[in-house]
């Protein structure tokens, strides 16, 4: 999880997950230098199991996810925003799926439903608003990878990692990257309370000119990691079909 000046939101979500978690699970809550209470109430909840750290400086959502994630020491990571709240059952439905397959590029989007500040139902399935799915051209036209609904192996952040500066955002380059090494499961049902309260993190308003240049950016980075070593490298291992 990341966060910055998310207070209002972020107890009722770290309750939700703590209530999920086993004992040889762990929550990362990354935090980019907050500057309202929301460093004081995660110090509530560090433990064992929940570890607090801070970004370096204030590094925005992008870089913020990427220290997040350099953190994690688990071999599956479940991504999560600082104001939704999972369903009851979502860490079991991301156990079932990677217990099932040894895959190690393998990434899982689970479904939500849109709901309100106050959690409110609005909008219904997030898959049924972005009619989401695997699809490189489709997801670099308009992107359906959304970073809280996804699980993945952490192998895929040695492929991944670390993030180029051209890309619009950390989920949609995890997204396309895993594409490109092996099965992606757009797996419906809601699992989560997707929280769009206009006081979000991240927000989805950007120029055609800005979305233009991002997905140059996205093709290019693309182009330059399939032709990396370390993308061939690991191609290898995934057509094995075994986690490394």
């Amino acid at each position: 999880m990341t966060t910055y000046n998310g207070s209002r939101y972020l107890r009722p979500q770290i309750d939700s997950i703590i209530l999920q978690l086993d004992a040889e699970d762990e929550l990362v809550i990354s935090d980019d230098r907050s500057n309202d209470k929301t460093l004081e109430l995660l110090r509530e909840y560090a433990s064992g199991q929940v570890r607090i750290v801070q970004t370096p400086g204030n590094l925005g959502p992008i870089r913020n996810f990427e220290y997040a994630l350099a953190q994690a020491r688990g071999s599956v990571i479940v991504l999560s925003d600082q104001d939704d709240v999972w369903l009851e059952g979502r860490l079991t439905r991301v156990r079932d799926h990677f217990s099932g397959n040894t895959m190690p590029y393998d990434l899982l989007v689970l479904d939500s439903n849109i709901v309100d500040g106050d959690l409110k139902p609005t909008l219904g399935s997030l898959f049924e608003l972005l009619s989401a799915g695997p699809g490189l051209i489709k997801n670099i036209l308009r992107n359906t990878y959304v970073g809280c609904h996804m699980a993945f192996r952490r192998q895929l952040l040695d492929i991944a990692m670390p993030f180029p500066r051209a890309i619009p955002m950390h989920d949609v380059w995890l997204g396309l990257v895993s594409e490109s090494l092996g099965p992606v499961t757009f797996e419906p049902g809601a699992t989560m309370l997707f929280r769009r309260s206009g006081e979000n993190y991240t927000q989805s308003r950007y120029s055609m000119i800005q979305r233009l240049t991002w997905r140059i950016g996205l093709m290019t980075s693309l182009v330059q990691l399939r032709l990396s070593a370390r993308f061939r490298e690991r191609s290898d291992h995934a057509t094995t079909g075994k986690a490394t």
